[in-house]
């Protein structure tokens, strides 16, 4: 069985989080650091990709970014709701 991708905007209660500068630093990193890892891009692309404004509903240009930014994080932070 496939699993279904969910589709996560910046209003979900997963992005409010409170993390330290420290904390974002490191998930900034890690965050490009994946994306990196599928193949050859250029920061046009990922901010192409991570754009608010391509849709009118709250997603970014390439959906699946706002899952991936979600796992990364508690990957750095731990699952959300259990503490940073």
């Amino acid at each position: 069985m496939e699993k279904q991708l969910c589709m996560h905007k910046l209003s979900d209660p997963n992005f409010q989080r409170t993390l330290t500068l420290e904390q974002a630093y490191m998930l900034l990193v890690q965050f490009v650091e994946q994306y990196n890892a599928r193949g050859e891009s250029s920061t046009l692309d990922l901010l192409g990709d991570l754009s608010m404004t391509v849709w009118s509903d709250g997603g970014s240009g390439d959906p699946a970014q706002l899952s991936d930014f979600l796992r990364v994080a508690d990957q750095v932070l731990g699952p959300a709701g259990h503490g940073a």
